[in-house]
């Protein structure tokens, strides 16, 4: 659809899935010396032309809505709230699948918009998580994991120096053999996986053709069930890169 935002057809229900927004962001820049207006109305913009397009009966943040840890801003208590308000005038439900920077998001949302914990929730045969923690014991009765938290990109060159990062979707398999013994109990099989790119404008990406940060990656890459350089990597458009492994740059993947 051109954005970064994901539509599944579930029990007669359309969803549309979309992942760090990163709301309060600008906070953080301002202390360091970058001034910038709120971006929730921008946010906002951008989520009802989605909507508008898509017609969904559930939105669902698939973690960091919100930016600030450990503590939130005046700024997120104060703008939150009639942020969410206003997509419930759109969308009958609104949900969170809690990520890492969602502390204190349970006290943001206003009543009808339902908070989900970080091992994720089952959508028909799709299992939605943030990335940043393992996924609860339903969410392998799904055949695909739908997950996010790493904000991939890639990264593009020339020869003068220039410097562009794209953000891009990833696609591919989870061998679950490969998980650790503790939570191979109920996994057993191959699943497919699909990482989300980062909705917030001001986010920015992990580029997945560059030096290697496992950090951002979460527990499914950092056991090498999922492997970032078998990924494939689709631009917003929907244009086919190629497997991360084959991208150029260089990658230095050690063990997934």
């Amino acid at each position: 659809m051109g954005f970064p935002a994901l539509s599944l057809s579930a029990e007669n229900e359309r969803v549309l899935v979309v992942a760090d927004l990163h709301l309060g962001m600008e906070g953080e820049l301002a202390e360091r010396g970058i001034s910038l207006p709120s971006q929730i109305p921008s946010a906002r913009r951008r989520l009802e032309e989605v909507v508008g397009r898509e017609e969904p009966d559930r939105l669902i943040f698939l973690g960091d809505v919100k930016h600030s840890v450990p503590a939130s801003t005046w700024r997120e208590w104060a703008e939150l709230p009639p942020f969410f308000e206003a997509l419930l005038r759109r969308v009958k439900r609104v949900e969170v699948v809690k990520g890492n920077h969602d502390g204190d998001i349970e006290g943001m949302v206003p009543r009808g918009v339902r908070v989900h914990g970080a091992g994720g929730i089952r959508i028909g045969e799709a299992g939605l998580l943030h990335g940043h923690t393992w996924p609860s014991g339903e969410l392998w009765r799904a055949e695909v994991l739908v997950c996010a938290h790493s904000h991939p990109a890639v990264e593009f060159r020339d020869p003068l120096g220039g410097r562009v990062v794209a953000p891009v979707w990833l696609r591919g398999r989870l061998d679950t053999s490969l998980l650790p013994p503790e939570r191979r109990k109920g996994a057993e099989g191959h699943r497919r996986v699909i990482v989300l790119p980062a909705f917030g404008e001001l986010v920015g990406g992990y580029a997945v053709n560059g030096p290697s940060s496992e950090e951002l990656l979460g527990p499914l890459f950092r056991c090498g069930a999922a492997r970032m350089e078998e990924m494939e990597a689709f631009l917003l458009d929907g244009t086919y890169l190629g497997r991360v492994g084959e991208l150029p740059g260089k990658p230095n993947y050690s063990g997934g």
